[in-house]
């Protein structure tokens, strides 16, 4: 692939792998930690994520606004130094109330630094090859939980979690500011020089989208599959624990969920232009779905969870490309970065709540409730694309 090879390409592969594992995938990989150094109750310390992913969510129209205005070199960078920042606030906490305040901070952060701002930027860069770009970039993203999982585990056997959290930031600073740096001010020059061939495009102001039926159509039905990742993500050791798969196999199962998300978005290169992006994106909510059944059979199979982690990274792997490649098809590029965020805000709004919801349920019936759930949602999103117009 061409834009492999690309220099800011391959600089924000590296970035996101190291944003992801640090920002986000750091909460799932050590919240048994906290609970047990804490005493902290499930639902109260998901809140903190749920509220985390709900600043991201609201303020992803605003972030795209501004890359769509050209903000990318300085709010990507910032981004990946004020998280390192937050990381090693972590480390001090004693109360739940500062746990909360750091993760509310870190929702404003990630809208600086994720998919959303990265798939921004490189759409207004690379116009018509963004789903090539996004692809490219995701390949090495999609490892950052093969990344975080592992790495955690170990580094809290050697020094405590404090100890993970501290590599965490290091990286941020030391690897992902400088990527950011460098692929946001280059493609941002990129964008620029082909200002006259994007503003060609025709699409829906923001301001309007909401009248439109294919918005909420592509909104609702990508959301319904972020509850199902939201839950697994903000879940996953406690739902293995209670299906009763041991460490070391539960840990393999979530380390492969990295892997799999690179297998599932290769083989959606090999599919090429044959098949239609819409397809493509029901095609992976289909086997998000077929991942919580084997997850429910791990219950009495532990070994299949194992297929679980496969199926769920494949599938989700491809469902975060899909996402902003079906929005610029169906509502073109020009002030791509804002449509994009308003289609991303029930997505994430609904991750957001997804690990509160996980833990009523819980509470409530057990995993098994939780599990029908993470079936059906997905399901219900392949329905709603089905509805979509195809180009």
């Amino acid at each position: 692939m061409r834009l492999i090879r690309d220099p800011a390409i391959l600089a924000l592969m590296g970035m996101q792998i190291t944003v992801w594992a640090g920002l986000f995938y750091s909460f799932p990989a050590l919240v048994l930690e906290w609970q047990a150094e804490f005493g902290w109750r499930s639902p109260e310390i998901m809140g903190a994520f749920t509220l985390a992913i709900a600043i991201y969510a609201l303020g992803a129209p605003l972030y795209g606004r501004l890359i769509d205005r050209g903000a990318a070199p300085l709010s990507l960078p910032l981004g990946t130094v004020i998280g390192a920042g937050l990381l090693l606030g972590l480390t001090g906490i004693e109360t739940l109330w500062a746990f909360y305040l750091i993760w509310a901070a870190m929702g404003v952060i990630m809208g600086l630094s994720l998919y959303e701002a990265t798939f921004a930027i490189v759409t207004r860069a690379k116009g018509p090859a963004v789903r090539q770009a996004i692809t490219a970039i995701t390949l090495v993203g999609g490892f950052a939980s093969t990344l975080a999982y592992p790495l955690s585990h170990w580094l809290t056997e050697i020094g405590g979690w404090r100890l993970a959290l501290y590599v965490f930031a290091a990286l941020n600073l030391v690897l992902a500011a400088p990527l950011a740096t460098f692929a946001a001010t280059r493609l941002e020059r990129d964008a620029r020089a082909d200002q006259p061939k994007e503003t060609e495009d025709v699409a829906a102001p923001p301001a309007r989208l909401l009248r439109r039926s294919e918005y909420w159509l592509a909104a609702i039905g990508f959301a319904a599959s972020a509850l199902t990742l939201g839950i697994f993500v903000s879940h996953l050791l406690p739902i293995m624990a209670a299906q009763g798969v041991p460490d070391d196999l539960a840990i393999l199962a979530a380390a492969l969920i990295g892997p799999s998300q690179v297998i599932g978005r290769i083989a959606m290169m090999a599919a090429g232009p044959h098949i239609p992006a819409i397809r493509i994106a029901q095609l992976a909510m289909g086997t998000v779905a077929l991942g919580a059944v084997m997850m429910a059979a791990a219950g009495w199979v532990a070994g299949v969870v194992l297929l679980f982690g496969f199926l769920q990274g494949a599938g989700h792997g491809v469902v975060g490309i899909m996402r902003p490649v079906v929005a610029r098809e169906v509502f073109g590029q020009r002030d791509f970065g804002a449509i994009s965020g308003a289609v991303a805000t029930p997505y994430l709004l609904l991750f957001a709540l997804a690990p509160f919801l996980g833990a009523a349920l819980f509470g409530l019936a057990g995993y098994g409730p939780v599990l029908i759930l993470c079936v059906l949602a997905p399901l219900a999103g392949a329905v709603l694309l089905n509805r979509l117009p195809r180009n």
